[in-house]
């Protein structure tokens, strides 16, 4: 998915209730799946290692500076 298309898609889900409580219910599933296989965690604990992951790799890329930056919230995750 191209940048633009990323995008076009986060606009869709701050436009869109339904398409929200889609992405929710994913993330109820990843939570699901996770205590499925012996990783007691919530959707919370979760989204958190999520962004912390993401922003490391980001940032040994040099794509942020750790310094610098501020991750949003998305929906769900």
């Amino acid at each position: 998915m191209s940048k633009a298309n990323a995008e076009k898609f986060i606009d869709a889900l701050v436009a869109s209730k339904d398409l929200r409580d889609k992405v929710n219910q994913a993330a109820a599933q990843i939570v699901q799946l996770a205590k499925n296989n012996g990783y007691e965690v919530t959707a919370e604990e979760v989204a958190a290692a999520l962004r912390a992951h993401w922003f490391m790799a980001a940032a040994e890329e040099g794509h942020v500076d750790p310094l610098n930056h501020v991750f949003s919230e998305t929906p769900g995750l």
